[in-house]
């Protein structure tokens, strides 16, 4: 069980070809190329409002970290222990970020409306993920609010 999330390809370019750019990937994050998985935390799930492991849950949580470094070395931005939440209106969902170093959790993305689930219930897919307000003021101010990004797939089974 695991989030599948494809990293927009305009951030890895350009962490890519920054002199001393890198990706720091923790040890629990898989994936190849642009899409990372981050496995399930059942426990931390178990401890979220409403969450769960099963396609009925309204909240999920996630282990890992994925960290972005620019121009010789500078921070742009990390996806660290990843949480997608229902907000209760509207349908739409969270997608929320934890700064390691800090200990801020951010509501950084918006997964807008309900997810399409698989036949077997077994996976969720937002197709429609987008830069929040308050997720604007990271990577450097790079991606506004309303930026798409890429889709976001939680596998259940």
């Amino acid at each position: 069980m695991h989030l599948d999330w494809g990293i927009k390809p305009s951030l890895l370019m350009y962490v890519a070809g920054a002199p001393g750019g890198r990706l720091a990937v923790d040890p629990e994050v898989g994936g190849e190329g642009a899409s990372f998985w981050f496995g399930l935390d059942a426990e931390r799930s178990a401890s979220l409002e409403g969450g769960g492991t099963t396609s009925d849950a309204r909240a999920f949580a996630f282990g890992g970290s994925v960290a972005f470094f620019g121009h010789f070395g500078s921070f742009v931005g990390e996806i660290g222990d990843p949480e997608i939440r229902a907000d209760g209106e509207g349908g739409d969902w969270t997608l929320s970020v934890l700064d390691r170093e800090s200990g801020v959790r951010t509501d950084a993305f918006r997964l807008v409306g309900e997810p399409e689930v698989a036949d077997d219930g077994r996976r969720l897919t937002w197709s429609q993920v987008e830069v929040s307000v308050a997720g604007a003021g990271l990577w450097g101010g790079n991606y506004p609010a309303g930026t798409p990004f890429e889709p976001v797939t939680v596998e259940l089974g």
